[in-house]
C-alpha cells in the first residue's frame, strides 16, 4: 500500500470533514475572500500592516490583499527560488516588501529541508522528508524581532504558511506579547488535525475567536474592542 498516497487522500478529503465536525466558528462575521485564505471585511481599510510568512512562488493572496485593503505588507520567505520569483517585476506586489528571511522561534541560522516533490518550492525546518534533494541554511527572526527591525508596534494581519512550523512561530507569538489583529494560518506538517484542534482551544483562550477555514486555511480574529 502507498501510504503517502492514503495521507495525502486523507488530509484533502477525510480530515477536512473530521475539521467540519470538530472545529465550529465561534462567531458569524463578514469575511473578504481573498483566494487562499479569508480576512474579515474590517481589516479592509485603514492599510492594515500585515506580515505573509511563507511565498513560494505564488503571490495571489498578497495581490488581492493589496487590491482590497491596501494593504502595507512585509513578505518572508529565505527560499532561493522565492528570492528568484520575487525579483521578478511581473510579481511585484503593490505595497509590499519582500524579506528573504525565515521567521522561526528564535533568531538563529537553520536548515530548511527539501519538499520530497523537487518541483515543489517549499521548504519546513521541522519536517524532514529524506529528499535527495538538498536543502538549504538560512537566517531566522522572530516575529517581536523583525517587528523592532522595520518599526511596528503593532500587526494587524499575520499569514502564516510554514510547512507545520506554525505552532512554534505562534507560541513565540504569544509568548512576546504580540496580538496580531488577525492570524490566518494553514495547518500541516505532524498531526495537523489534531494541531488544528488544539490551537483552536488554545488561541480562543488568548482571545482569538475562530471565524472560518479555506480548505487548511483557518482564520481567527480578536474582537474589534480587543486589536
Amino acid at each position: 500500500m502507498d501510504w503517502k498516497r492514503v495521507t495525502e487522500f486523507s488530509r484533502w478529503h477525510v480530515e477536512p470533514l473530521l475539521l467540519h465536525g470538530l472545529v465550529r466558528p465561534s462567531r458569524v462575521e463578514p469575511l473578504l475572500d481573498l483566494g487562499l485564505a479569508m480576512l474579515p471585511t474590517r481589516f479592509a481599510v485603514g492599510s492594515p500592516i500585515c506580515y505573509s510568512v511563507g511565498v513560494g512562488e505564488d503571490v495571489d493572496f498578497e495581490r488581492r490583499l493589496s487590491d482590497r485593503c491596501a494593504a502595507r505588507q512585509w513578505l518572508f520567505d529565505p527560499t532561493p527560488r522565492t528570492a528568484k520569483f520575487m525579483a521578478d517585476p511581473r510579481n511585484v506586489v503593490a505595497g509590499a516588501t519582500f524579506v528573504p528571511i525565515g521567521i522561526w522561534k528564535e533568531d538563529c541560522v537553520q536548515t530548511f529541508h527539501a519538499p520530497s516533490n523537487p518541483d515543489h518550492v517549499s521548504h519546513s525546518i521541522v519536517v524532514d522528508t529524506g529528499s535527495a534533494a538538498d536543502g538549504f541554511q538560512a537566517e531566522c527572526r522572530t516575529i517581536g524581532s523583525v517587528m523592532r527591525q522595520f518599526g511596528h508596534e503593532h500587526i494587524d494581519v499575520l499569514k502564516l504558511n510554514v510547512e507545520g512550523a506554525e505552532d512554534a512561530i505562534l507560541q513565540s507569538v504569544l509568548d512576546a506579547g504580540v496580538r496580531p489583529g488577525a492570524i490566518l494560518v494553514t495547518w500541516e506538517g505532524h498531526a495537523p488535525l489534531a494541531k488544528a484542534v488544539r490551537w483552536t482551544k488554545h488561541l480562543r483562550k488568548q482571545g482569538w475567536d475562530f471565524l472560518g477555514r479555506k480548505g487548511w486555511y483557518f482564520t481567527y480574529a480578536r474582537a474589534p474592542a480587543n486589536r
